[in-house]
């Protein structure tokens, strides 16, 4: 990512780690841990502004090296989660995402939108030929996104998951850069000039 934001419309942007963000975000996930923790393991380990801190630089050193693209959901100018690549796979252009919001900011398409910008973004600027989401088979809201998005759900991955001791089955999503479904994404995107 040349700049270090990807504008998203006119409330949203997607902004590379900065450590200035460190205290914000600490607060964002520490207001709705219970929320949070149910579908993401690193909740648990995240106690300190200074784990937020941390992750920031981690993020862009790994975004810095290719292996991520790590951005933080901005929502009219406060920060309020992050979707990202999570895992690049240069060698066979595929990358997955991950995301999550405030739970406040739930139903107002943030994430949708978000999604289709860093997809566009994936396929058209970093030669991405494959985009996966995976997702808890009982995360109900989360599972909303790709089919929305019309990923090709692929299948169960059994056991692919451990979070609160116990092991969770994940539900496989891909998108590739010929999908009819890709193709609607990339004219919502252009439409609206983003």
């Amino acid at each position: 990512m040349k700049s270090h934001s990807l504008k998203v419309d006119d409330d949203i942007v997607l902004k590379l780690p900065n450590v200035n963000q460190a205290n914000d975000f600490f607060k964002v996930i520490d207001r709705q841990r219970t929320y949070l923790g149910v579908w993401l393991p690193w909740v648990e380990r995240t106690k300190t502004v200074e784990d937020i801190t941390k992750f920031l630089k981690d993020g862009l050193n790994y975004t810095n090296g290719g292996q991520q693209l790590i951005t933080n959901i901005f929502y009219k100018n406060n920060i309020c989660g992050n979707i990202s690549f999570v895992r690049i796979d240069k060698t066979n252009h595929i990358a997955e995402i991950g995301y999550w919001i405030d739970e406040q900011l739930q139903g107002k398409g943030i994430i949708s939108k978000s999604c289709k910008k860093l997809i566009h973004y994936g396929f058209e600027k970093m030669d991405l030929n494959r985009i996966e989401i995976k997702v808890g088979v009982e995360n109900t809201k989360s599972l909303s996104i790709p089919r929305r998005l019309g990923f090709k759900e692929e299948g169960i991955l059994r056991n692919a998951s451990f979070n609160n001791n116990n092991y969770h089955d994940i539900f496989m999503f891909s998108l590739l850069k010929i999908d009819t479904a890709y193709q609607n994404i990339k004219r919502s995107v252009i439409e609206r000039n983003l």
